[in-house]
């Protein structure tokens, strides 16, 4: 007789009753432990080597968290494929907690596998707005899955990306559609192993909020979604809206309470409030075209400060004569006149996407090329690549992405 193992090993690692939460952390770690020791590598789809999961022990401890840790890859395995060894250290270590929780939603599936924050945990160095590199960070590793099994689309295929989520924090008492990953210098990198795409989304450090309940959002759609939430201003609580007909999953963050730190928080919450009211150093944000930041990948930092100084007045002539071409390509508007894109640059180096907003369009040069500008590190500290936008009069924008060198 066929068994479906999978589904087997689904019904006999649930019940009625969940083992006390810090057996199954107890459990996860020793399996984690396993893995790291017994780790090979393979070619697949992926553009670097994937990890194999250690599928030869299963631990029944009649948990659904098990599960999932077993059935998917662990946050220090996705933080390894990404090539980032400092976040594979901080995902093993006795700050990070392993969750295992799985919602579905409609037609999706998702998975919180596990939560680390600190202070340089990562080799990535992300930068905000004012050029300040953002080092205390919380990260949090999701599994997407598609719920009737078929696989998620490669980051190589055509259709990566057509379905897009937006996973973010959120705190109790704060409003949801302004204090989320857009304000909170979100960033991600993403990957698809086995057909589950797989999220390191991160933001600046929430410990400090630990004393309240914190959640993770992930909904369709690129931004936070008013619609798939309810936010009761009297309580602070945020809760799924059942109503609602797409992707709206949240779980509860496992914080540390003795990590909160109201004080800052509160200076937190007022450096926010001033850059969504326009006081602060940083410009206004709109809700409606804000994107995540960019996730910057290994590189010197002073390479993209010179190369942002350097092509602030450059022109189109500047770029081909200073730069190297590396990605073209043409956007059209959507309803409200916005532009998303998403590219990757290369095998080796780094991806981008974003909205850029109609109103970032109006200061341009005589050859209607905007005068914003992205910049990001290169995969290594010598490269940076630049974007630029240049609006044509049939109102589609042409994207293009130059190499620069130090």
């Amino acid at each position: 007789m066929k068994y479906d193992m999978d589904e087997l090993l689904k019904n006999a690692l649930s019940a009625k009753e969940e083992p006390d939460y810090w057996l199954n952390q107890s459990i996860l770690k020793q399996i984690e432990g396993k893995e790291n020791t017994n780790m090979s590598k393979t070619n697949r789809r992926m553009r670097i080597p994937a990890i194999v999961m250690l599928t030869a022990a299963v631990v029944v401890a009649g948990s659904a968290s098990v599960y999932a840790a077993w059935k998917y890859l662990t946050p220090q395995q996705v933080a390894e494929i990404n090539k980032d060894e400092g976040l594979v250290a901080a995902f093993q270590s006795e700050d990070a907690v392993a969750v295992g929780e799985v919602q579905e939603c409609g037609d999706y599936r998702i998975t919180l596998l596990g939560i680390v924050s600190g202070k340089n945990l990562s080799k990535y160095a992300g930068m905000d707005d004012t050029g300040n590199i953002l080092n205390d960070r919380t990260y949090v590793v999701t599994a997407i899955e598609n719920a009737d099994g078929t696989p998620r689309p490669d980051t190589s295929e055509d259709d990566y990306g057509k379905d897009p989520f937006f996973v973010s924090p959120l705190i109790q008492g704060l409003n949801p559609s302004i204090y989320n990953s857009v304000m909170m210098g979100g960033a991600y990198s993403e990957m698809v192993e086995d057909g589950v795409q797989y999220r390191i989304a991160e933001c600046d450090n929430v410990e400090k909020f630990a004393d309240r309940q914190v959640y993770l959002c992930v909904n369709d759609g690129t931004f936070y979604n008013n619609d798939a939430y309810i936010y009761d201003e009297q309580s602070g609580a945020i809760s799924r809206n059942k109503q609602y007909q797409g992707v709206n999953a949240l779980f509860t963050l496992p914080l540390d309470k003795n990590k909160a730190d109201p004080k800052a928080a509160e200076d937190y919450v007022k450096q926010i409030e001033d850059e969504w009211n326009g006081n602060g150093e940083s410009e206004e944000v709109e809700e409606s075209t804000a994107s995540e930041t960019e996730k910057l990948v290994p590189g010197d930092t002073d390479v993209t400060s010179q190369a942002a100084e350097e092509s602030k007045d450059w022109k189109l002539a500047d770029f081909e004569r200073n730069t190297e071409l590396v990605k073209e390509m043409e956007l059209t508007p959507d309803a409200d006149g916005n532009y998303a894109y998403r590219y990757e640059i290369s095998a080796d180096g780094p991806a981008s996407e974003g909205i850029l907003g109609k109103e970032e369009l109006s200061d341009r040069d005589e050859g209607n090329m905007a005068k914003c500008r992205g910049i990001m590190s290169g995969e290594d500290s010598h490269t940076a690549y630049i974007q630029t936008f240049t609006l044509k009069e049939d109102g589609n924008v042409v994207l293009r992405v130059y190499k620069y060198r130090k």
